[in-house]
This record gives C-alpha cells, sequence and structure tokens, in this order.
C-alpha cells in the first residue's frame, strides 16, 4: 500500500532530499543550503545512504523503505523475544511481533510515506536497546554511534545510555570518531572542512525555526494561547534534560536490566519529541512503538485490567493523522504532546514500584 501511494503521489517523498545532498557531497558541491530546510544531518549520513543515491530515484525511494521496513520489523521482533521468557517459543515471540507492528502502523504510514530517515535511527536504536538489555555493551555503543552518524538526533539516547552503562562507553566514543572521520576518505579535504563549517552554521540556524509545522511542547502552549519565549524555552529544555538524566539513573539502579533500558529509552524519546524545537509527526513513532510494548507487558500482567487499554488508546490516538480528517484537524497541534505528557506516568510506574516489563517475572497467563 506505501509503496503504491509513493508511486501515485511521489511529491510526498523527501528521499531525493537525502539522494541529492549524497551526490551533491561526492560530486563537491556544496551540500548545505541557506535557511532551516534542507539537509540538516551529519557528513556521515552521505557516507551511509551513498549506496542507495547510486540508483536511480524511483528505485532508491523504494529500496530505502524496504531497508526501513526490515531495520524496524527485526527491532521490534528482538524487543519481544527480550520481554518474553526464556521458554517462549517463536510463535509467540511471532505473534507478539505482528500486533505490536500492526498497532503502530498508522503512526509509522507517514515515516514511510516520507521516506524519513527517523524511522531508521529509531530502528538501530531499539537494536542497540536490546544489546544494552542483554549485556552486550560493546555492540550496543557501536550501534548508538551509528545512529548518530544517520541523525543527530540520536545524540540524546546515546549520550544517556553512554553515561548510565559505561561498558558501551569505548565503542560509542570510537564510533562517534570513526563517524566524524570517515568524510575526509572523499578526496577533497578542503571541500570536507568546508562543509563541517557550513554545518554548524545550518544546525544553529534550523535549531531555531521561525516557520513550519512542528509538534512539540511549544506548539502545545502556544495553541493553549501561550506563545513562550525562545530563551524560556530554552531554559526549560535544559531543566528537562536534567530530569530526564536523574530519572534514567533511578531507573538503571532499581530496576533490572531489561527493564531499565526499556525505561531509559522511553525517558529518551519523550524528550525528544517534546522538547526538540522541530519535531515532526513522525517522530511521535518513537513513542508510539514502546507503548504498544508497555501495552502487551500490562495485558500480559493483568489481562482484565484497565493499564494496557490506556496504552493502547495512547498508541491510537498518536496515530490521528492516518485516520482522517475528522479527529486529525481538531486535535493536530495538541494531542500528541498531551498523550507523551500523560505517559511520563508509566516509566515513574515502574521505576518507583521496581515493577519488571520482562515477561517471565509476570504472572503466566492460563492456557
Amino acid at each position: 500500500m506505501i509503496a503504491t501511494l509513493v508511486v501515485v503521489k511521489p511529491w510526498r517523498s523527501i528521499t531525493h532530499i537525502y539522494r541529492d545532498a549524497t551526490l551533491n557531497w561526492w560530486a563537491g558541491t556544496p551540500v548545505y543550503t541557506d535557511g532551516i530546510h534542507g539537509f540538516l544531518y551529519f557528513p556521515s549520513s552521505t557516507v551511509l545512504f551513498a549506496p542507495f543515491a547510486l540508483l536511480p530515484l524511483g528505485l532508491c525511494d523504494q529500496l530505502w523503505r524496504l531497508a526501513m521496513v526490515v531495520a524496524f520489523s527485526s527491532a521490534v521482533a528482538r524487543l519481544a523475544a527480550l520481554m518474553r521468557p526464556p521458554t517462549a517459543d517463536g510463535d509467540a515471540v511471532c505473534w507478539t511481533t505482528a500486533w505490536v507492528l500492526a498497532f503502530t502502523i498508522p503512526t509509522a504510514s507517514i515515516n514511510l510515506v516520507r521516506g524519513q530517515w527517523e524511522l531508521m535511527m529509531l530502528s538501530i536504536l531499539l537494536h542497540a536497546v536490546v544489546d544494552v538489555a542483554r549485556d552486550h555493551n560493546r555492540r550496543a555503543g557501536w550501534l548508538l554511534a551509528l545512529a548518530v552518524a544517520l541523525k543527530p538526533l540520536a545524540l540524546v539516547p546515546a549520550l544517556l545510555f553512554g553515561v548510565l552503562w559505561p561498558g558501551g562507553r569505548r565503542t560509542l566514543l570510537l564510533g562517534l570518531v570513526l563517524a566524524a572521520v570517515a568524510p575526509f576518505l572523499h578526496p577533497h579535504p578542503a571541500y570536507v572542512a568546508e562543509q563541517y563549517i557550513a554545518m554548524v552554521t545550518k544546525l544553529t540556524i534550523a535549531a531555531a525555526p521561525d516557520s513550519g509545522n512542528w509538534f512539540d511542547l511549544t506548539t502545545l502552549a502556544i495553541s493553549a494561547g501561550v506563545h513562550p519565549a525562545y530563551a524560556t524555552m530554552t531554559e526549560l529544555r535544559v531543566l528537562a534534560a536534567l530530569v530526564t538524566l536523574a530519572g534514567a539513573w533511578a531507573a538503571s539502579r532499581r530496576l533490572d536490566r531489561p527493564t531499565a533500558a526499556l525505561v531509559v529509552a522511553m525517558l529518551a524519546v519523550f524528550y525528544l519529541v517534546l522538547f526538540n524545537p522541530r519535531t515532526e509527526e513522525g517522530s511521535y513513532l518513537n513513542v508510539a512503538v514502546l507503548a504498544a510494548l508497555a501495552a502487551f507487558v500490562e495485558h500480559r500482567r493483568q489481562p482484565t485490567g484497565v493499564l494496557w487499554i490506556v496504552l493502547g488508546v495512547v498508541v491510537f490516538g498518536l496515530g490521528t493523522h492516518f485516520y482522517g480528517d475528522w479527529i486529525y484537524r481538531p486535535t493536530r497541534t495538541w494531542l500528541k504532546q498531551v498523550l507523551t505528557l500523560g505517559l511520563y506516568a508509566y516509566p515513574a510506574w515502574i521505576t518507583i514500584t521496581g515493577r519488571s516489563m520482562r515477561a517471565d517475572f509476570l504472572n503466566p497467563l492460563p492456557a
């Protein structure tokens, strides 16, 4: 369906931005343009995207989406296996994976239609979360560095995990260094240096957008009739970062490792969608997939309870752009932010009570 929609409405895709930037990079022409739009990534992204950029645009478009679907599906499957007991059969893991993917299709649709790199970044981060949970620290460090090399926003979860679990810190730092150096494989090092300077200018300007449709906490405040100054929101972002770090530290000390890794991932993505001034609608997939996984856990814990239903309703609400204007237009500027703010109660509750999100610690369901 998504592939057909892309063919019918090719203007919805933004893959051409990534492809053009990569081709410009290897041609030695400027990658970073003026203004707040355009290519907003590190030079390492052009190196990583090169195999796709060499293809014709139509083929590049479709294969890039296929790669994202494979990466995302495999990440969700690994998370499902992580939360299932070690004795669970393959069918149980497959069913959990299928349900989580089905629940997140509405929210993910915008990423797939547009070819947004957000989905690939999220997939790599989820793989890293599983490796942290399984104590595969060095591999997790490499994956976190890869996510940052692909998209700068991944710095937030990468730094959180690097601070809290030192085992992967060395490979994370080494990976970040390699990502910074890799662009100098270009035959003209002076050009690379120029593009790094242009990148800093571009990202600085883009971080304070004065136009566009964004879905962060500032937009929620404006919808409520409050117009906070940028400096005020910057102070709030710093405070929220410190609170996020404190909450993640508490989770890493009080919870079993798999649960702690999932809670830290939740806190990281909540912070990203609410406090990044350039949050797009597709970013809420980061929240939806973790909320869907939490809904599975709570259904497993108490099938007759209401918590898993509440979490399911949140996942539904994060995909309103998929259901039509009847619900999307009236809620467009505020619903996703409100739902994410409400979700903070879940990791707080898990941390305070010391509960596990692993199914082998939960009461088994009757046959």
